[in-house]
């Protein structure tokens, strides 16, 4: 079964220049918390894993939604502001939707905003998600931990001031 995951006005995306706004909140495992204040300050996770790739899980409370994002510095095919489509394989539950390119420094990725709140329940319940392209890219990231993650980022939302 897919859900449709992705809202069509991803192209205005608040994430431009993440890294550099965002504050450190705590960690939780391998996950750091984050707070970005350039999109409300939507609280996030972001994980650095072994193969080079950098995820990030989070809050977007301007949108009343969500992003995921992965990075890497192998992907340069990807160009800025490009679209294409994701899917996520949880197993038994699929998510697809458009994400857009991004680029930040030398981390060439995605990013997809959502307002399904399966998603996120999903990827905190899961041990792993396959993540396929539109052209046949796959990639299978390790998500132990996510629970733990997930719930730090809610904790950090609930602290943030309420968007005007």
């Amino acid at each position: 079964m897919f859900r449709f995951l992705v809202s069509a006005s991803i192209a205005i995306s608040p994430m431009a220049g993440l890294a550099q706004a965002s504050v450190d909140w705590g960690a939780e495992g391998d996950w750091m918390i984050r707070i970005n204040p350039a999109n409300g300050n939507g609280c996030y996770a972001e994980k650095q894993f072994a193969d080079g790739v950098l995820v990030r899980i989070g809050m977007d409370p301007e949108r009343s939604g969500g992003f995921f994002a992965a990075y890497n510095t192998a992907w340069t095919h990807i160009e800025d502001g490009a679209t294409g489509t994701l899917l996520f394989d949880f197993g038994n539950e699929k998510f697809a939707g458009e994400v857009l390119g991004r680029v930040e420094g030398d981390l060439h990725g995605g990013y997809a905003f959502f307002n399904n709140p399966n998603f996120v329940t999903e990827f905190a319940g899961r041990n792993t998600v396959k993540i396929s392209g539109e052209r046949g890219q796959e990639a299978e990231v390790d998500l132990a931990g996510t629970k733990r993650a997930v719930d730090a980022v809610r904790a950090c939302q609930k602290e943030q001031p309420a968007a005007d």
